[in-house]
């Protein structure tokens, strides 16, 4: 990969960590080399696996599905913010301090990423509060991505972070690997397949220095 590129996507595997109940990712050959001259496979894997994306038909009755959205949104500049390791969750507080641009993509880099890689679900997660939600919705912000496993925290009733972003038209991306990521202004890729109805998708969320597509066309 170009020195470039930045994956901050987590790769996908049986026996990886995902949310208590979703579908165990499994790759399956259906066909070998050896006895079929061709190798396919079987992919399973929830629609929230690894790094994704939610659409507000996750939560919102007649929300619009991943095949429906906007790919503008998740193509474009977008601002790494780091929140001290210490906060336990995301309040507006935490995020005032930060210089938002109207219609921006904003990735939380919090004390989710001093953490390792997790071999089980962990609920203990830092994300956000429903205030932080408010704020960003506020300022417009067209896409919040985090690096833990849900906006939203464990405790929280009834997803009130997802209800309120996704309302606002504010897409999530969640499970971003951002431990290698100083804070700045990048480019983001995030887009997802083309899945008709789908509530989620996992993608490959690659970031791009800021200025890369210019000197790409200079």
């Amino acid at each position: 990969m170009s020195p470039d590129i930045i994956d901050i996507s987590l790769p996908i595997f049986p026996g990886m960590a995902v949310w208590p109940g979703d579908p165990v990712p499994a790759l399956e050959p259906v066909a070998t080399l050896t006895r079929d001259g061709v190798q396919t496979s079987r992919l399973t894997l929830g629609t929230h696996t690894g790094t994704h994306l939610d659409a507000p038909r996750h939560f919102l009755a007649g929300g619009r599905t991943i095949d429906q959205l906007d790919l503008a949104t998740l193509l474009g500049p977008c601002q790494v913010i780091e929140i001290p390791p210490d906060s336990p969750d995301i309040t507006a507080d935490r995020l005032r301090p930060f210089p938002l641009i109207p219609q921006a993509r904003v990735l939380l880099k919090t004390g989710n990423s001093r953490r390792p890689a997790p071999q089980a679900f962990t609920r203990d997660f830092v994300a956000l509060d429903p205030t932080a939600a408010d704020y960003l919705c506020a300022q417009q912000v067209r896409l919040v991505g985090i690096d833990g496993p849900s906006v939203d925290a464990w405790s929280a009733d009834d997803f009130p972070c997802h209800r309120r972003l996704l309302a606002a038209g504010t897409l999530i991306l969640e499970n971003l690997v951002l431990r290698h990521v100083p804070p700045g202004e990048y480019h983001l890729i995030a887009v997802p397949l083309n899945l008709q109805g789908a509530d989620g998708c996992p993608v490959r969320a690659l970031l791009l220095p800021s200025n890369a597509l210019l000197d790409h066309h200079a």
